[in-house]
């Protein structure tokens, strides 16, 4: 009798052992899903304010020269920043760049200033002065719960060469005046591709930089997109550089 008390008492035990696991797993759980909806929650907070804040610019809805030094103004106004407009037709691209002292500002720095994770897209900051060789802009890769683009969320569809031969002309407009570069190539890399050099001091350099990147070789002007790819580590990026050609 004492033996199978003693049994009883012993599965007893491991019962009630089992059964505080099983809990604490329960808990686990159960606040781990909550930091995962909170996140998600924050997430796509965080998105529709940069959507709505883009929105509200004064962007103006086609391409006219007759209205763009109005359309420059008004955005210096709410940024000094401000810098230009880049578009992509039919690709969900057409926001503001600007231009900060350091390539970190704008990482989670809205247009309009505010506080954001997904911030602006911005030009890199050593892209400084007149008929400059190499534009480098970068953006987040955002995208909402369903699907919808914003910034460079869409950045990874250019590796779909069907997809990018619909839409292969990106429009910068700057200071009063619109520059079309033709799309070349769309690719993931790291941080250490040449598609981010901007050191052309030396003789020769530009000729040498466009022969690395498979450049058109009389371009006389690149413009990089750069974004983070979401398949990669946190070196990967996705890149789409397009040419302008010469008059």
């Amino acid at each position: 009798m004492a033996d199978f008390l003693k049994a009883r008492n012993k599965a007893g035990h491991k019962g009630s052992r089992l059964g505080i696991i099983l809990i604490c797993l329960a808990i686990f759980t159960t606040i781990c899903a909550s930091v995962f909806a909170i996140r998600v929650l924050l997430h796509e907070a965080e998105l529709s304010a940069s959507r709505q804040e883009l929105a509200a610019l004064p962007v103006a809805p086609t391409v006219d020269e007759s209205n763009l030094a109005y359309i420059e103004s008004e955005m210096r106004d709410i940024n000094p920043d401000y810098v230009g407009e880049l578009r992509i037709d039919g690709a969900s691209i057409s926001h503001p760049v600007v231009r900060g002292s350091d390539n970190v500002k704008y990482l989670t720095t809205s247009f309009s200033g505010a506080e954001n994770s997904f911030g602006s897209l911005f030009m890199d900051y050593r892209c400084i002065g007149e008929s400059i060789p190499h534009i480098i802009i970068y953006g987040h890769h955002a995208r909402d719960m369903f699907g919808q683009n914003l910034l460079f969320g869409g950045l990874d569809e250019f590796l779909d060469d069907e997809y990018r031969s619909g839409h292969s002309v990106i429009m910068f407009i700057e200071n009063d005046s619109v520059s079309e570069f033709e799309i070349f190539s769309a690719r993931v890399t790291d941080v250490d591709d040449p598609a981010y050099h901007l050191n052309f001091d030396a003789p020769g350099s530009f000729d040498a930089f466009l022969e690395r990147i498979g450049a058109p070789p009389d371009a006389v002007q690149i413009i990089t997109l750069s974004t983070c790819s979401l398949t990669g580590d946190n070196d990967s990026r996705i890149v789409v550089q397009g040419a302008r050609m010469g008059e």
